[in-house]
């Protein structure tokens, strides 16, 4: 009986569909209609026009989403669901546990050698068994913008991203073969799609980023919410044990490019799509998100320590400190300790620990290299999806301190390019630089430590 009644049920909803469409149709037909189409993205002016319009797009989205590549799991990482309080969920992967086209990207844990217990799918695992988080970068192309850099007034817009496993080659007017060299546009022009160079490089089809800035020590790091991160070392110290930390998963440091990925990715609208918020803590505590209250439009910013100042990664205004604007995207790009990048000149090591004889030990992959130059305004010379150059044309202007300093065109976060004597790229800027600190934040630094310098684990396995 119950079977009967439901698909009695499921013809009577047929009968209404049907009926609801034709009365729509006719009355379509029967007046000519025009549709204010300024608030919808779409171009037709007539309700058809912008119905079929909006039609298409659906569709793309959703073919879009479903060429999101599948997380690599490598060895040892978990895949967990985060509740909105930071509750960790194991997953269970035959069902949905993230959906880019709803900004939840897709995150996972490592465990530390000796957890309290032995989780199943579906366990909500301890926080003191975690060693670190991370969150998938699936790999994709983007619309380039700003090819020859400082050609036309760009200012902060949508990222259009689209994910594709393949990658681009030259077809005039719809991709290019991505350069993948700095100071190098190849055939790409304005409006062509280009694989991001990221992916290329390490040869995969996404990457685990640390959810937070590295936390622990050196001899063991860590990637931990609501800690101080790791701070004070070379970048040879970081370098090598960031390489150490995971060879199964090929770990390293992360790259001028593939910090470029996911700001790129924060800035489309499968992410946050503005700049994040500020991490203000000055007893550099990872995850952290300033009050709105606080004045951060200028340099320097407002800054402290405790509630008073900022709230934690696992509060609606900490989701504002993350990629998504939810809590399953990537922290502290905003603030928090400057990052440093494995990215340099080419044959300057400037006070890094580098040298010509120890840095041929490890494969030209884990490093993106530039161009010489000697001054800080060479921005000719980016690698295209490093979020440098492309965020351009510059300007130099005084900041709150009276002190002129150069600022790029998205929010007029801080700029500065590499330097013969500042030969390593920095990222993020600090938690006291209020508006020059943004996922689009960039200047220099000569590679030796420094109290206020963290960096972030990047896996491709």
């Amino acid at each position: 009986m119950k079977k009967w009644k439901f698909i009695g049920l499921i013809v009577v909803l047929m009968l209404i569909t049907s009926t609801t469409i034709y009365a729509v149709t006719t009355l379509y037909d029967a007046i000519e209609v025009e549709y204010d189409n300024r608030n919808s993205g779409t171009e037709k002016t007539d309700v058809q026009g912008a119905l079929d319009e909006l039609y298409t797009l659906a569709n793309e989205q959703f073919d879009n989403c479903s060429k999101v590549s599948e997380p690599n799991l490598g060895t040892g990482l978990i895949p967990v669901t985060l509740d909105n309080d930071g509750t960790v969920r194991y997953a269970d992967t035959s069902e949905e546990w993230y959906n880019y086209c709803e900004k939840e990207w897709a995150n996972a844990v490592e465990l530390i050698s000796s957890p309290s217990k032995s989780y199943q799918v579906g366990d909500v695992i301890s926080e003191s068994d975690i060693r670190s988080y991370f969150v998938w970068i699936p790999k994709y192309k983007y619309r380039l913008w700003n090819v020859n850099v400082t050609d036309t007034l760009t200012l902060a817009h949508s990222i259009d991203v689209v994910f594709d496993t393949t990658n681009t080659t030259n077809i005039e007017g719809e991709s290019c073969t991505t350069p993948m060299t700095s100071g190098e546009s190849g055939e790409c022009d304005n409006g062509e799609y280009m694989t991001h160079p990221a992916f290329i490089s390490m040869n995969v089809n996404g990457f685990w980023v640390g959810k937070f800035e590295t936390t622990g020590t050196i001899a063991n790091i860590t990637v931990k919410p609501n800690q101080a991160s790791l701070r004070n070392q070379s970048v040879y110290n970081m370098f090598v044990n960031a390489y150490n930390y995971s060879r199964e998963n090929d770990s390293h440091m992360m790259k001028n490019t593939e910090w470029g990925a996911v700001a790129y990715l924060s800035h489309s609208k499968y992410g946050i799509g503005t700049e994040i918020n500020i991490n203000n803590s000055d007893s550099y505590i990872t995850g952290s998100s300033s009050l709105l209250t606080l004045q951060q439009g200028t340099y320097p910013g407002t800054y402290g320590t405790g509630e008073d100042y900022y709230s934690p990664y696992n509060t609606e205004l900490g989701y504002l400190a993350n990629t998504t604007g939810n809590i399953t995207g990537i922290y502290d790009m905003s603030g928090g300790a400057h990052e440093y990048m494995a990215s340099y000149i080419g044959n300057n090591y400037g006070s890094s620990g580098f040298n010509s004889t120890n840095i041929q030990n490890y494969d030209n992959k884990y490093f993106d290299v530039y161009l010489t130059s000697d001054v800080e305004t060479s921005y000719e010379n980016c690698i295209l999806g490093d979020a440098t150059g492309e965020v351009g044309p510059f300007i130099y202007f005084a900041d709150g301190d009276g002190i002129s300093r150069n600022h790029n065109r998205w929010y007029s976060d801080r700029t500065g390019f590499l330097s013969a004597i500042l030969p390593w790229f920095r990222r993020g800027g600090s938690y006291n630089i209020g508006g020059s600190a943004g996922q689009f934040s960039f200047d220099s630094f000569s590679g030796t430590l420094n109290s206020s310098f963290s960096f972030r684990l990047v896996l491709a396995p």
